[in-house]
């Protein structure tokens, strides 16, 4: 059995004593994550990593959730779609609702490689993400993404080559890579 993400563990440890209401993992990937919430008495939602590439994934959902867990549905693309996935996920919270998820970080080893999209936002030139646009984002930056919908509980700068999903760079593992662990609540 694979590990669930480190934040995914943090949301189960926060939530584990309250009401058990809907969790939604976005940008399932490999299930460890909704797997591990199910194991501890959460009704889970998932949105598979191909539906999360777009906001209007959020919008035919019918419930409202306590949570929100992306451990890294908010990595991939330019700032603008990011953003929106951000307001979508906002909007399909409960009021006070937590969003506990990874963001790319200037810190990360391939920030200013690959392709160029903007000062940013790269794509990798070659191996398993080749293409896949990564935003980047500095604490000021990540800051001002959450802003206008949540309000920064924490904000920690993480390394994560053990810890991403290896099905996702099953030719190249991660090297130098440092996401952000943002534990945010719906304003």
């Amino acid at each position: 059995m694979v590990a669930p993400h480190p934040l995914a563990e943090r949301l189960i440890e926060r939530l584990q004593d309250k009401p058990k209401g809907f969790v939604l993992d976005f940008a399932s990937g490999s299930g460890r994550n909704g797997e591990a919430l199910r194991r501890a008495g959460f009704t889970v939602v998932t949105v598979p990593d191909r539906a999360a590439a777009d906001a209007a994934a959020l919008t035919s959902l019918r419930q409202r959730f306590a949570a929100v867990v992306s451990s890294h549905g908010l990595l991939h693309g330019d700032l603008a779609s990011i953003r929106d996935r951000v307001r979508a996920i906002a909007n399909a919270l409960e009021d006070d609702g937590l969003l506990y998820a990874t963001f790319g970080s200037t810190q990360d080893a391939r920030f200013g490689r690959g392709v160029r999209v903007t000062d940013a936002t790269f794509a990798p030139a070659d191996g398993d993400e080749r293409g896949i646009a990564h935003t980047y984002f500095d604490r000021e930056g990540l800051l001002a993404l959450l802003e206008p919908e949540f309000e920064a509980e924490s904000l920690d700068q993480q390394r994560v080559d053990d810890v991403a999903g290896r099905w996702a760079h099953p030719t190249r593992p991660l090297a130098g890579a440092v996401h952000w662990f943002a534990v945010a609540r719906k304003r």
